[in-house]
């Protein structure tokens, strides 16, 4: 459902002219949990940390796609399937992410999952990977239909399901057993992404924050923008020692 077959032909018509073609969009999905136990002032720091991270980590070379859904009584689509081409779509899907509404309400995770596999079908890129990321701090109001409409995600294309467990109150054997893709899920750092789904417990909504930066980082490869400032200046320092060695 997801335009995988067109990628893969794609890739058998090229061959050794590119391995990897520059239309091959990777799209990332965020499930994110608005439900009452989240709580308005930790819902903030939530959206904050996916918009802040978002901003200075997705690529701005149309290689990937965003989609962003939250769920309380029934789901909304908060982003929809954004192409990231510019710098101005870059921030402007995160200034999307920051302002969506806490409405508190239930945890119909089910409806997380089906909005989010609707919005990525809708796609018209010719998607190579999708990988979905799930927050959530407590259980659904109904385990079978989240299971049942993570599977039905699952058939329909996504490559990787993994998750950030806010706090004690989730359900965290179902979310390791039920709900990661693939299995088993990986629980340990380093995790083997995108081989295993993976299962971060986070004590609150800004260790939430931190790991899906630490996520962004992982699929996309870039540094964060003090690592990148730290690099500069190392290299820097290691060219005024040459300098010196050279009038030396």
């Amino acid at each position: 459902m997801f335009n995988k077959k067109a990628v893969v032909l794609a890739l058998g018509l090229i061959g050794s002219i590119a391995a990897t073609p520059s239309y091959a969009v990777t799209q990332l999905g965020f499930i994110l949990d608005r439900s009452g136990s989240i709580g308005s002032g930790n819902w903030t720091t939530i959206v904050n940390g996916l918009s802040s991270a978002v901003n200075s980590l997705i690529p701005i070379d149309s290689s990937y796609e965003l989609s962003v859904v939250s769920f309380a009584n029934g789901a909304t689509v908060d982003v929809n399937h954004v192409l990231i081409d510019s710098a101005a779509t870059r921030t402007a899907v995160a200034s999307a992410i920051a302002g969506i509404v806490f409405t508190g309400g239930g945890t119909d995770m089910a409806a997380g999952f089906s909005t989010m596999q609707s919005t990525l079908s809708a796609s018209t890129q010719a998607i190579s990977f999708s990988y979905v990321n799930l927050a959530t701090d407590g259980v659904p109001n109904d385990q079978n239909a989240a299971t049942a409409a993570r599977n039905s995600l699952i058939a329909a294309g996504v490559d990787n399901l993994s998750i950030e467990a806010i706090g004690g109150g989730v359900n965290a054997a179902y979310l390791q057993g039920s709900i990661c893709y693939p299995q088993a899920c990986d629980t340990t750092s380093p995790y083997a992404f995108p081989t295993q789904g993976f299962y971060i417990a986070v004590p609150d909504a800004a260790g939430y924050a931190a790991a899906i930066g630490n996520k962004i980082q992982v699929v996309t490869g870039v540094p964060e923008p003090g690592s990148l400032a730290l690099a500069g200046l190392a290299l820097t320092g290691l060219l005024g020692i040459r300098r010196r060695a050279k009038q030396d």
